[in-house]
């Protein structure tokens, strides 16, 4: 006859009175073994005996290794309680044998001394295995067509004749139960679930029938809030009252909560026990972030020099959530002072506009500038994940490039798009950013000199050979009568530790008749670089780079190698480079020490 490995739910009352006479039938052997025991002596270290076992090999010794880890045997042991040891090893490896299908093994004990210790040697015949001659998965509910929960069955890696492991069995219960609850079928639950197993024909069979009941839709989000308007708030929710309930979205929500900044601690809560009516009510518990931040800092850059920097911030202006923050910059070759205020939109997860004016002054090898500019920003969230940038900048520019001094002041209306994808999102292993952009203006209106300019930027990571592989290129074209009208910031230029190492931030580009750069039209760069795990958060990498900024096809690529080093601080990566000129400019130096610093993407 077949016996019932694992019968139907222990919860079912007929089957709690077939279990009960086995049950004390059983403790009743036990208790002569267990009570002795309870009057040992606890030892004071762990047990130093050896349980070998022989005759099983990959899975199968695995699974016993793992049972016996329970089966303890102190050296100075009793005789007794050695053959108590002993006894519960065979148990062990029995039951782990059986938990893969093997219920006809050979098991022979010994028991015996190495040494001053004991030691069981477990010689093992696991037999035959039990195949699955009969499955039944069933879905019903609601639910029984949810890919979901159908891509659990069909992926159970439980088949007909295939040899019984009741891990993989347990494993598709908890799956199902798991998925269950993400869905939103909180009712769900076996109506069958067993392994018939019989040993005389190395044969089990299956059943199992899963029914999910009603599928639950979000109710009301209760909101416990302190500072912000619940209109805002419920904008960072990625679900709407009376959509089907899913435990993806109430994460994407907590998250968007989180990053937002307005809040130190969130927890977005799925009452399970009040639901009714088919609907799961929802409470959203917050801390709000303290609202005034003052951050200072000092960093350097090869590019900028010694940097001072001091950014106040006040993440609460009002009940609306509007936002304000003052960025002052101090350094030798370019200081700024900016101040930002953002207003959320519709969907403050993904809509924000951004009103923007500040003054930068820039004095670098090649230019000085003095620039006053103000902006405002459209920034949405586009449906795949794809940044839209709308703006609308005024450039009030006083330049100065190879003794010429420009004045001028423009209107100009942009757009952008850009998307980032890292994994992981700090420090990425792999990864890509794309960034293009498109800005112009007219003359007559509210600017000096019309023209268009777009630019492209790609980034690539990609971890190969232990390390990883990371590739840049930027690309810039300039449609306008005559390029030395524009002030410098509308020019391109490229050298430095992020564009051609190997040449001063800069120093590459078009030149006069003096032999002075003044920028170009058109800008083309490129890079790749290799870098390797050397010693705790220390990288080491080499590098190539080419490309050049100018005004005429073809042009001269300038080119740069060099090794690096890689600090993965707290504050983000900090890159110190070394780069060779490869076809220097006339006078300069062949080689540059760079540092530079700030994300990879």
């Amino acid at each position: 006859m077949p016996a019932a490995v694992m019968p139907p739910s222990p919860d079912d009352p007929q089957r709690r009175r077939q279990l009960r006479p086995r049950a004390v039938h059983s403790l009743g052997l036990l208790l002569p073994l267990v009570i002795p025991a309870l009057f040992l002596p606890v030892p004071a270290q762990a047990a130093d005996a050896g349980i070998e076992v022989q005759g099983l090999s990959g899975a199968l010794l695995d699974n016993a290794r793992a049972h016996l880890s329970g089966v303890t045997l102190a050296c100075d042991a009793p005789a007794w309680q050695a053959d108590l040891a002993q006894t519960q090893a065979t148990r062990a490896v029995r039951n782990a044998l059986n938990a893969l299908g093997y219920y006809s093994p050979t098991i022979k004990p010994q028991l015996g001394h190495e040494g001053a210790c004991w030691h069981i040697n477990v010689h093992v015949t696991a037999g035959s295995p039990v195949r699955i001659t009969a499955l039944d998965l069933a879905l019903s509910g609601s639910g029984k067509d949810d890919p979901a929960l159908r891509t659990l069955l069909a992926d159970s890696g439980l088949r007909r004749g295939t040899t019984l492991d009741q891990g993989l069995y347990s494993a598709l219960k908890q799956r199902l139960e798991t998925a269950a609850r993400e869905h939103g079928y909180f009712d769900a639950k076996f109506l069958r679930h067993s392994i018939l197993v019989d040993p005389q024909t190395h044969s089990a069979r299956i059943e199992l029938e899963f029914t999910t009941g009603r599928r639950y839709v979000f109710g009301p989000t209760q909101l416990d809030l302190h500072s912000l308007n619940p209109d805002l708030v419920r904008g960072f929710l990625d679900y709407r009252p009376g959509q089907p309930y899913s435990s993806a979205a109430v994460i994407e929500s907590q998250n968007a909560l989180v990053s937002s900044g307005y809040f130190d601690s969130v927890r977005l809560v799925t009452d399970v026990h009040g639901r009714h009516d088919g609907e799961v009510p929802m409470h959203l518990v917050t801390t709000p972030a303290r609202r005034f931040q003052l951050l200072t800092g000092a960093g350097y850059s090869s590019d900028t020099g010694p940097t001072l920097r001091l950014d106040f911030r006040d993440r609460r202006v009002n009940h609306a959530g509007h936002r304000f923050a003052l960025n002052l910059q101090l350094a030798r070759i370019q200081s700024q002072a900016t101040a930002r205020y953002e207003i959320p939109l519709a969907n403050p997860r993904t809509d924000w506009l951004t009103l923007e004016g500040g003054y930068q002054y820039q004095n670098t090898l090649t230019a000085q500038s003095r620039i006053w500019k103000l902006a405002a920003t459209r920034t949405h969230m586009l449906a795949d994940d794809w940044l839209r940038r709308l703006s609308l900048t005024y450039l009030n520019e006083n330049s100065s490039i190879a003794g010429q001094t420009l004045s001028g002041h423009f209107l100009m209306p942009g757009i952008g798009f850009s998307r980032t994808v890292a994994t992981p999102a700090i420090y990425p292993r792999n990864g890509w950013a794309v960034d293009a952009g498109l800005t112009g203006a007219a003359r007559g209106v509210v600017s000096t000199v019309s023209f268009v300019q777009a630019k492209l930027s790609l980034h690539d990571i990609v971890s190969t050979l232990g390390g990883r592989i990371l590739t840049r290129a930027s690309f810039g074209a300039t449609a306008v009568n005559d390029v030395t009208q524009l002030p410098a910031t509308l020019r391109f230029f490229a050298g430095g530790a992020r564009s051609v190492r190997g040449f001063a931030y800069q120093s590459l580009g078009p030149t006069d008749a003096q032999g002075v750069v003044v920028g170009g039209r058109y800008l083309a760069v490129g890079s790749v670089e290799y870098d390797h795990h050397l010693y705790g958060n220390f990288y080491w990498a080499v590098f190539y780079d080419a490309g050049n900024a100018f005004d005429n096809w073809p042009f001269i690529v300038r080119r740069g190698a060099g090794v690096g080093l890689r600090w993965r601080s707290p504050l983000g990566p900090i890159r110190l480079d070394i780069g060779r000129a490869l076809n220097p400019l006339p006078g300069a130096g062949l080689y540059t020490v760079q540092v530079s610093m700030g994300p990879e993407l």
